[in-house]
């Protein structure tokens, strides 16, 4: 996505290149937002997002801190691999 501080201006699914931003997280919709969607064929993060981010509808909070997935075996193990090592940089309370 394309920001102008924390209005989407534009949003792609997946474009190719490194260093965007990614949407990880939730969204809080209102029910207009059903006029964006056409039926049930739909793909959420196409046609939607990108027509409510042309109509200047889309917001964001950007998250400069840590953030690590855990969709796979692979992101799993390098988060536990992290907390075991202690250097969990999500962690941010005292022992």
């Amino acid at each position: 996505m394309r920001l102008d501080d924390q209005k989407i201006v534009a949003f792609d699914e997946k474009p190719e290149g490194d260093g965007a931003w990614v949407n990880g997280g939730y969204f809080v919709l209102s029910p207009g937002v059903f006029d964006y969607i056409d039926g049930d064929h739909t793909i959420w993060e196409r046609e939607p997002l990108e027509r409510l981010a042309a109509a200047g509808k889309l917001s964001a909070f950007v998250h400069r801190g840590f953030w690590q997935p855990m969709d796979t075996l692979r992101d799993k193990t390098v988060l536990e691999e992290s907390w075991s090592s202690g250097r969990a940089p999500w962690k941010v309370w005292a022992s």
